[in-house]
């Protein structure tokens, strides 16, 4: 096992779920063992001992989204801005088909809570992939990550200009260093309605933690 494949391996025993990761068109050696990825272990806290630690950090700002037109996976334009600032709640994260880190780890998260978020929003939410290698990540190819990860009719996937992708990802506060895409940040956005700040999440979220953020996010109660 090379130190890639170690290290990676180290991401999916720390989440206790792996999906595969595409590289170079081959399959790597990672496979989801079940419909649904279990959700990230977490210790019990004692009587009178203190919570566990999250593994992620959290803050909340007010994003404004750049007026640029982007391409869904169905080669159709949407315009960003009035897309994110329809009635319903919003979750959002930036990824590229390509990578084999944390893309597939963040997807995850999204596809294994899909049925418990329908149902806690009445359908009303809306699921936001933005691709952030817009040369390389045609709409086909979104089609196609869309159906690795079984993506139901509440979930979108975007690619653009690159530009535009730029101008996205800046306004989010999400531009990775290096112009190196693969050290963009794990970042898992959500919103409760337009009018609603952002709540920014950054780490890698299983299940439960991603469901728990978002009734937190809603003001539901546990």
């Amino acid at each position: 096992m090379n130190l890639s494949t170690k290290r990676l391996a180290g991401i999916c025993l720390g989440l206790g779920f792996c999906l595969p990761a595409r590289s170079g068109g081959i399959d790597q050696a990672w496979t989801l063992g079940a419909p649904e990825p279990p959700a990230i272990a977490t210790p019990a806290a004692s009587a009178s001992g203190p919570s566990p630690a999250r593994k992620y950090q959290l803050g909340e700002a007010q994003y404004q989204a750049p007026d640029v037109g982007l391409i869904d996976a169905d080669g159709g334009g949407v315009a960003l801005r009035p897309f994110l600032a329809a009635e319903g709640p919003v979750l959002l994260q930036f990824v590229f088909v390509t990578c084999s880190t944390v893309c597939p780890l963040l997807s995850a998260s999204l596809s294994s809570a899909q049925t418990e978020l329908n149902a806690l929003s009445g359908g009303k939410h809306r699921l936001i992939s933005i691709s952030i290698d817009p040369e390389q990540d045609t709409p086909e190819q979104l089609r196609d990550y869309a159906k690795r990860f079984k993506a139901g009719g509440n979930w979108h996937f975007l690619t653009g200009q690159p530009d535009d992708i730029k101008a996205v990802l800046q306004a989010f506060d999400a531009s990775y260093s290096s112009g190196n895409k693969m050290y963009h940040k794990p970042l898992t956005f959500m919103r409760r309605s337009p009018d609603a700040v952002w709540r920014r999440i950054d780490g890698l979220l299983g299940k439960q933690d991603l469901i728990a953020e978002y009734r937190r996010t809603m003001g539901l109660s546990d």
